[in-house]
This record gives structure tokens, sequence and C-alpha cells, in this order.
């Protein structure tokens, strides 16, 4: 890259290395003996060698010079040129003989490489302190690594003065001197690393072509124009500039080249920055860029004169050389911006994205990646996913190009999404790579959820259409119970009694598997927050998963009497019937007589309650053992599992405040122990279906029952017609309709859901005519299935009657709110 040079820095050197030379040359040394030993220059042999003797039959003044600009050896010219000896200026820094004016000029030369042979004219200051124009052109030696400089002055005072050749000559030298500054600021716009030194540039080099003392650039800023380069113009960077009255501004206005043939006549000028340069005639055309307008660029000299339209042009094409390599580089810093702005999308992306080749072996990666694969993009690069990590993912392009795959590192197993991005460059894709295990649990949880509203809706409906016909066929049996024995001989009578015992217990067998539906329904509604009956729980969970355990093993049960603990019954029924299904599916089918599967629950202190679940089953083989909990890992075959059982388990146990434990040696079956914290509230019983109290008898009473079944009131009028006075009713209207007409009773039996009116609306129209009923009204319910029942038994859970109800529950029930109004 070219080195940036400005004409401070040489002023600068010029300075340093005059004193230096004056040093040198003060202590009796040669030019460059007095520098450190091993940097000093082998200069003795410059003017003897043949190159000295070529050089003296030269009319051009030719010269060596350090990169820096001092002289080490010039030919006789300089004496005929400049009316120096040549021992007078060996030793000396050249630029300083370089005219402060010209020395922009020379340093945006300086700034290209030397080698190029496109010349630049300049004022040299001369023995009797005159300024003579010379043409100066350098080249590097040697070119690689070079150490000198071998210069060219060229004599161009006499051509300028004398017009020498004629006008052709004059205008072909003009056109010469033009082509080498467009040149030369077309090089300094590929060249330079900033645009700043561009415009130094092209405010030096433009007026040096047109033989003109001053340049300036000139950017827009507020409503006026700065000046950001200039040269032969004693103002400082950033001079502001009006636009009105100012030939700048007038070229910026107009967007077209405005030029003054006489600064100080012009009448249309006020201009302070041509003051400045002492400008008798000046030219300025605009900058124009792709999109906008960059500036202005000014040219001025200090003698009137009129500017041919070769010279506007030439200034317009450096005009717009300087445009071009400003839309280049603002273009380039977007690119570079856009570029940075990539990487940190790239880098900072929460999911993992990788640049691959064509056999998806990794060129980059971001962090994410790294995290889902469980390794470093150095273990990764030029690496197969698979080659690295415990992986099927392979991102290779070809079809298809997206999927998904797991991926198992030292810690958990993920499941990772793939999308690969072909050819985003020849030969190499994007692969974008997304960790979904949460997401997909959650999913599985909802489609769980969703399942069992859908399980529960069904189990609400079968379980109200099954208790309904059990409730009157339980009351009948009962009722039959009662009354046939004391009808049928006595050698018939015990084997009749018998019977209708087995039909008894069956009906009530029947309505223990109705109410364990209630798991799925109160999971599905989310009604029942706990505390939890264990004894309860487990018992349903068995019989949930009885049918899966008894071909494969013997059920052993030892659940003590433990306390309640707070959770959700259908939450931590879920829990133990996976548990008893996993301990199921671990023992082959075909051998129930050798295999165990236990159940049991205790106390332990501290107040917590232990649930184990035991199998003698193949065991979990200690590799995979510490895995078992992980999300999507399962040993079942595809489609058997979705590796979120156990997940989900722990899950609930640990947002109970719980433990889920596992124990196990292959070959000697697994234990999983669940600790659970006590409930504070006392242990739930169930007051209407559990046995009755014993109540002291009433009379004879009137009982109004309400059911839109005609058989279920038929059959509770028939057991109830021995102890009370019964009427019956199919709808709430014609109950109410009863009382507005004066009829009165002592205990209401009523239905909760029927097709005219809810069983809770019936009793708010009931104490509405008949206040003394309060609290002399009972529910009865096929089970709380319902939003109208769970809001019964939250209002009343004492009145509440689950179907099918047994006679003894009834009685009682009956005997304790006409006790409460006697």
């Amino acid at each position: 890259m070219a080195l940036s040079t400005t004409p401070e820095l040489l002023r600068e050197l010029a300075v340093l290395y005059n004193r230096v030379a004056e040093l040198e040359r003060a202590g009796g040394l040669r030019p460059g003996e007095g520098a450190p030993e091993g940097l000093q220059r082998q200069v003795g042999d410059l003017d003897a060698g043949l190159h000295a003797a070529v050089a003296a039959f030269s009319d051009d003044l030719l010269g060596v010079l350090t990169p820096a600009g001092d002289i080490l050896y010039v030919n006789d010219a300089v004496e005929r040129i400049a009316g120096y000896r040549p021992d007078e200026v060996i030793g000396k820094n050249a630029w300083s003989f370089v005219s402060e004016e010209d020395l922009a000029s020379l340093a945006s030369a300086r700034s290209t490489p030397l080698d190029d042979g496109i010349p630049i004219e300049v004022r040299v200051r001369c023995a009797d302190g005159r300024l003579r124009w010379l043409e100066f052109s350098a080249r590097p030696w040697p070119r690689e690594n070079p150490i000198y400089i071998v210069a060219c002055w060229r004599d161009r005072q006499g051509r300028r003065e004398a017009g020498e050749g004629g006008e052709d000559a004059l205008r072909l030298d003009a056109e010469l001197r033009r082509a080498a500054a467009l040149a030369r600021v077309s090089q300094l716009a590929l060249g330079l690393p900033s645009a700043p030194d561009l415009l130094d540039a092209a405010a030096s080099l433009a007026p040096s072509a047109l033989q003109l003392s001053a340049g300036a650039y000139l950017e827009p800023e507020g409503s006026g124009l700065v000046v950001r380069a200039s040269a032969g113009i004693s103002v400082p960077r950033g001079h502001a500039v009006p636009v009105v009255m100012t030939l700048a501004g007038l070229a910026r206005a107009g967007g077209a080249p405005v030029h003054s043939s006489d600064v100080v006549r012009d009448g249309r000028l006020a201009d302070s920055l041509l003051a400045a340069a002492g400008a008798g005639a000046a030219l300025a055309v605009p900058v124009r860029g792709k999109e906008r307008a960059h500036g202005v660029l000014l040219v001025a000299g200090r003698t009137p004169r009129h500017f041919a339209a070769d010279e506007i042009h030439f200034l317009e094409t450096v005009a717009n050389v300087v445009a071009t390599s400003i839309d280049a580089r603002a273009a380039q810093e977007a690119l570079r911006i856009r570029e940075r702005l990539a990487r940190a999308v790239f880098d900072h992306a929460r999911d993992g994205l990788a640049i691959v080749d064509r056999e998806g072996r990794f060129v980059d990666a971001n962090a994410a990646v790294e995290r889902i694969l469980g390794t470093t993009f150095e273990a990764l690069r030029g690496h197969r996913p698979a080659e690295v990590a415990r992986t099927e993912l392979d991102l290779a392009a070809r079809t298809p190009r997206q999927g998904e795959a797991t991926v198992t590192t030292s810690s958990e197993t993920r499941l990772v999404e793939w999308d690969v991005v072909p050819d985003i460059q020849p030969g190499v894709a994007l692969a974008v790579l997304r960790d979904v295990t949460s997401r997909r649990e959650v999913q599985t949880r909802l489609a769980l959820a969703d399942r069992l509203i859908s399980v529960g809706a069904l189990a609400a409906g079968v379980a109200h259409e099954l208790n309904t016909p059990l409730a009157y066929v339980a009351a009948n049996l009962e009722y039959l119970a009662g009354a046939v024995p004391p009808l049928i001989p006595e050698r018939v009578n015990a084997e009749i009694r018998e019977a209708l015992q087995e039909s008894v217990e069956g009906v009530e067998r029947l309505g223990l598997i109705l109410q364990d539906l209630r798991t799925f329904v109160r999971s599905a509604s989310g009604a029942d927050d706990g505390p939890a009956d264990l004894e309860a729980v487990l018992r349903s969970s068995v019989a949930m998963t009885w049918n899966e355990i008894r071909h494969r093993a013997r059920l052993e049960k030892d659940v003590r009497r433990v306390p309640a603990v707070q959770g959700s019954p259908a939450r931590l029924a879920q829990v133990f019937v996976n548990l008893l299904a996993n301990a199921a599916q671990a023992i082959p089918e075909g051998d129930a007589q050798s295999h165990v599967i236990r159940i049991s629950a205790r106390e332990l202190p501290g107040r917590n309650v232990a649930v184990e679940v035991a199998d003698t089953g193949a065991g979990i083989p200690p590799a995979i053992l510490p895995r078992i909990f992980e999300p999507f890992f399962t040993t079942k075959p595809p489609g058997q599992g979705t590796g979120l059982g156990l997940s989900i388990c722990r899950s609930i146990v640990q947002g109970l405040g719980g433990q889920l434990e596992v124990k196990s040696t292959p070959g000697n079956g697994a234990t999983f122990r669940v600790v659970l914290p006590a409930a504070e509230a006392p242990r739930p019983t169930s007051t209407a279906a559990g046995r009755a109290r014993v109540a002291p008898p009433v009379a004879r009473s009137r009982v109004l029952v309400v059911d839109d079944e005609r058989l279920v009131a038929a059959s509770l009028r028939r057991v109830l017609a021995g102890d009370h006075d019964v009427t019956v009713v199919s709808s709430a209207r014609t109950a109410l309709r009863l009382l507005e007409r004066g009829e009165r009773f002592d205990a209401v039996l009523t239905d909760l859901v029927m097709p005219d009116m809810t069983g809770l609306e019936l009793h708010r129209q009931l104490l509405a005519i008949a206040p003394e009923l309060d609290g002399r009204v009972l529910f009865m319910t096929a089970g709380a299935f319902t939003d109208e029942a769970r809001r019964a038994m939250e209002i009343a859970p004492e009145a509440c009657l689950e179907k099918p109800v047994r006679l003894d529950v009834l009685r009682a029930a009956l005997t304790r709110v006409l006790a409460a109004r006697a």
C-alpha cells in the first residue's frame, strides 16, 4: 500500500535532514556517515560508477536520494539548472528546495508508487533565490525492498516562458501535464487508504496541472460549505464558506461548472476564500456522486485568465474520479458495516448457525452450535457432526435439506431441528440448528393434556350414563335383598340371600371403577389441587394398570396408613400409573408367578411420605441409568415411546416439592422411590361415599324426590316408602308448582343435572317459596364430572350423594337433615 505523505511531513523531513547534513559537515563526515552502525548507506561509490559517467552526458538533473528525500548524489547538471555545485546539495533534503506552494502536489505524488514514471511539475528554489519550474519523476531502486530513489529533474522553465515549439507544443505540453495529473489522481483514488488524502491530492494536483497556484475541496455542511482540503490557500480545514456570492456556492447551487476570468471585477462574487488565495481567476465544478452531490472542487490562479473548454473538462474529470472514489469508499464502508452486522448476528444468534461445505464439513460456526453439539469449533472445523459428536446429524448438501436429529452430550440428550440453505456462496451452504428439546417437551405435554381432556370428557359421559342405571339397579337390589328373603321358604332363602348379596357387591365394584374415572376428569379440568389421599390414588393407579400387570407379575401391596400429601390426585395418579406400567413392561409376559411388582407406602421422619414401586425385571444398565430422566431418551423401539414419561413424572414430583429417585441392579429389577411432603390439611374423607354414621331414628316424614330419570325416582320411592311418605316428580318445575300450591315437605332429594333446571337453581327457588327447607335439601350426582356438580360439592359437600347411593348412606343422610329440623 502506498505511503500517505502530507506537505507538513515533507517540511518536517526537510528541516530534520538539513540539520543532520549540517552536523555531518561540521563533523567532517560524508553524507550518511553519521547514521548508526548498520544503518549507514554505502554511498562512497555513487559518484564513481558507470552510472556517474552516463549521468554526466545528460542535460537533465539526475540524483540518488534516500526514501526520506536526503540527497546522496547529483550530476553536474545541478549547477546549470539550479546554480548549485554538487557538494552544496549533497546531504541536504531534496524537499527543502521545493516551493511551499508545491509541497502539496509533491506530497500527493509521493503517496503513489514511484515506478509509474508519471512526472509532476514543481518549482525549485535556485541558488540565486529565484523559483524555477522543473518536471520531477522518480523510481525506487531496487524494486524489492528499495533503499534508494533515482530521481530526475527536467527543466521546464524555458518552455513555459518562451513557448518553445509554438502553440501546438504548448497545447501538447498542457495535455500531457493534465494527463499526468489525472493519472496520478486515479492512482491515488485506488491506492490511498483514506478519503482526506485523496482530497488533498485533488486540491493540489488539479491546480498544478492547470499551472494555477491554489486549489480547494469543499463539502456541504449545514446551510453552507466547509473546506476539507486546500493547497496554496492559507485557510484551515473546516473553514466555513457561504453559498451566497461565492464561486463554490454558485457551482453547488447550479450543479454545473462556474468560472470567473477576473475575480476582482466579478460582480457576482464576494468570496473570502478566493481573496485568501489571492485569486485573479478561478474555476469551480461540482463533485457529483451516484446518489448525491459530495462537494465542490475549486482551482484558482493569481492573474486573470480565461478557462478553455478542455481545462473545464479536465477539472470535471478529476471531480468525477474523486466522486467515484468517495462512492466506492462509502460502498466499502457500508459493506464492512453489513459484514460486521452479519457477523454480530451470526456470532450471537440463539440458534446455531454454521457454514459447511458440500460434504457437510464445518467451515465456520457460532457459539450456539458449540453449545448444541457440546464441543468447540476447533474440534468441529473440517469435520462432519457425526465425526465429533454422538449424533446422526448430516449437513451435506443433498435432499432432504431439513429434518430432526438427536445429539447426545456428556450431560444430556437434545433434540435438534436442522435446515440447510445450499449455495449461499459457491461450494458452501448455511446450516441452521435449533435446540427444540424444551419446546418439544412442552408440545408433548400439551398433547398429553389434550389427550387427557378428551379422555376426561369421554369418561365423564360414560360415567354419567353408567351411574344413572347403576343407581336404580343398586337401589332395587338392596330393596330386594331386604324384601325377598322373608317371602321365600327357608330351604331356598340362603341361596337367594347369597345371590342378592353377590349382586350388591358387584354393583359396588362397578361404582368403584367409575370413581377411578375421576382421575382423568379432574386432570382435564384442573379442579383438584389436593390434598390427595395417597391410599385412594394408589388404589386407583393399580386399577388402571391391573390389566397390564396381571399377565406379567404378582402384585404385592404394603400401603400403610399415611398422611395426605399436597397435590393433585390426578397428577399423582399419572406418576404412579407411569411407574407401574414401566415396571410391568420391564417383565416379559407368560410367567406371572415368577415375578413380583411391589408397591409400598410409609411415612418418613420430617413429615414426608415415601412410595416405592419395585419390580423383578431385567433392571437398568448402568450406562443409561443416569439418562433415564432426560427428555426424549427412550430404550423402547421407534413408535412405542416418546421418551418423556419419566421426564414428566420427575417434573410433576419436583413441582410438588418432592423427589423421584431410582435404584437398579442389572438382572435384579429396579426400584423407583417417590418422596412427597405431607399436606398440612387433615386427611380427606368422603362423607357421602363413606360408611353411614349411626343417627338416631326420626319420625315418619314427607320426602320430595326430584329426578328426570323415571327408574331412578321409582327405585328411591320404593326403598324409602317403608320409613317416609315419598312424593316423586320428574322435573324441577313440577316440584316448584307443588310448593306454590301449598304443599310442604320435610326434606327434598333432587338430581343435580336435569333438562329444565339445575339442582342448585331449584334449591334457590325452593328456599324463596319455603325458607324452612334450608339445610334439608340433598343433591344426587352421577359424579363430580360437571361444573354444576363441582360447584355443589364446593358449596355443600355434606349434602351431595354420589350415585349409585347405598341405602344406608341415603337413610343416614335423610335422618341427619330431618334431625336438624327437629
